[in-house]
């Protein structure tokens, strides 16, 4: 676990730090922001549910799997992005 901590910040920092690296960087960077930020899935399909509702429980019910679908789908796409992130580079 230490180990994969350490390889995630130092390819982090090198692929922030190198310019040549800069599409890598900003694929690397979608793919943290699409997982940090998949929890609000959750709160705006709730939202959107409820705003359409004529059952309150129902909606909430639905809403909440719906963004609970959503988010995860996100985290998986974040993660798959970030760790194929390194591998374009080395197509390039």
């Amino acid at each position: 676990m230490k180990r994969a901590i350490f390889i995630f910040l130092v390819l982090s920092i090198v692929s922030l730090s190198d310019p040549s690296l800069a599409s890598t960087a900003q694929t690397f960077k979608g793919g943290v922001k699409d997982i940090l930020t998949s929890p609000l899935q959750i709160s705006d399909n709730v939202k959107a549910e409820t705003a359409n509702a004529k059952f309150l429980p129902f909606a909430l019910v639905g809403g909440l799997l719906k963004g609970s679908f959503y988010m995860a789908k996100k985290v998986v796409t974040g993660t798959l992005t970030v760790v194929t992130a390194p591998l374009d580079m080395i197509h390039k």
